[in-house]
């Protein structure tokens, strides 16, 4: 594989990683503004302290699941290994917090 080829495979998993990034901090703002009286930014330190941190990332993380499907549809396989990467990185994170 050419320096190019291996360029664009990393700029496709880094896209893929950001839309599972951002699609799981989408779905944790989603879940606590519909089912909890929490908001995600003002009230992070309680979140932390109650330790309720990795439940909302694992529900938030169903709209990943989604972006996961499509992408894997239609046929982006390195975005999908990017989306996946995502929910690894995030799930290790809030392992230490």
């Amino acid at each position: 594989m050419g320096d190019l080829m291996k360029k664009n495979m990393f700029v496709q998993m880094l896209i893929g990683f950001l839309i599972g990034v951002i699609a799981t901090i989408l779905g944790s703002i989603i879940y606590l503004e519909l089912f909890t009286h929490y908001n995600l930014f003002s009230n992070f330190e309680i979140i932390l302290k109650s330790k309720n941190l990795g439940r909302i990332i694992a529900i938030g993380s169903l709209l990943n699941l989604a972006v996961f499907t499509v992408l894997i549809k239609k046929r982006q396989d390195l975005k999908a290994r990017g989306s996946v990467l995502a929910i690894i990185v995030l799930t290790i994170i809030t392992l230490f917090l």
